[in-house]
């Protein structure tokens, strides 16, 4: 096993099972994070898991979580929480308080036995600030123990806020998949001015490579794994996502993406 953490996306919000992705307690035991996505913030402080069990049920998701337990008990199980449209409730100003969010966090991770949270605060409409530092901050309080990642790709949006968070933060994931090696590696030395290299994990996308799919090479998924920018380790890697890393979506053969981080993270 590689001292670096192999993270990766489940989606509960595509199909899984035969002639589609994996179900989720099938997940590899390779990947030391599995991450299911997604559950929305919602009115009152609180989530909605409407979004996540689209395609797959309550009943089947917990089922799985039990099945990664039992096969895998190293691996880790995190939900990631995201904005929601209507109705509108966003991460930069949808958190009024944040010891509630945090309390409500921390009874639906006791509830669905996670290990954490990962935060993927994608709205566009405001500038992250106080509001979602303070809603971090209010999720680090109620759940010390928790794992608390945090998805980003606009460096120049969202610095000011990682260095705020960073002591409160296991790492964060970058989410530029479109980018090729030297710009990817580019990127995450700019982050590591804001966190150190040991929170950084290099997010890649299971998908064939061009401007719509947005896919990460498999020789670049390869040669980013085994990459240390110089000024430190570091985290590991971010798969997005188990559930598109078969043939039909990739036109390689399936978990080929899986296999090139497992197979070259230090």
């Amino acid at each position: 096993m590689s001292q670096q953490t192999f993270t990766a996306f489940w989606l509960g919000y595509v199909p899984s099972g035969p002639g589609a992705g994996p179900v989720l307690g099938d997940s590899p035991a390779c990947v030391d994070r599995v991450i299911l996505a997604f559950a929305n913030l919602f009115p009152g402080n609180t989530t909605c898991s409407g979004f996540l069990q689209k395609a797959n049920s309550a009943d089947a998701i917990r089922a799985g979580i039990a099945e990664i337990r039992k096969s895998s008990p190293h691996t880790k199980i995190m939900l990631s929480l995201i904005g929601t449209p209507s109705p509108p409730v966003g991460w930069n100003t949808g958190i009024t308080d944040p010891d509630q969010f945090g309390a409500w966090c921390a009874n639906l991770a006791n509830d669905w036995d996670l290990d954490g949270f990962d935060i993927d605060n994608e709205d566009l409409d405001s500038f992250p600030g106080d509001a979602f530092v303070n809603a971090v901050k209010g999720m680090r309080k109620a759940m010390p123990d928790a794992i608390l990642t945090m998805d980003t790709y606009l460096f120049d949006r969202d610095k000011d806020v990682i260095h705020q968070l960073a002591p409160y933060l296991d790492n964060i994931h970058t989410m530029a998949y479109f980018l090729d090696f030297a710009a990817m590696t580019q990127l995450v030395e700019q982050y590591a001015t804001v966190i150190e290299p040991a929170k950084i994990a290099i997010g890649v996308k299971a998908d064939k490579v061009g401007p719509i799919t947005q896919g990460t090479s498999l020789q670049d998924t390869a040669e980013l794994s085994g990459w240390n920018p110089p000024s430190g380790a570091k985290q590991g890697m971010m798969l997005w996502n188990l559930s598109s890393d078969i043939k039909s979506v990739t036109g390689e053969p399936d978990g080929s993406w899986t296999k090139a981080i497992s197979e070259n993270l230090p």
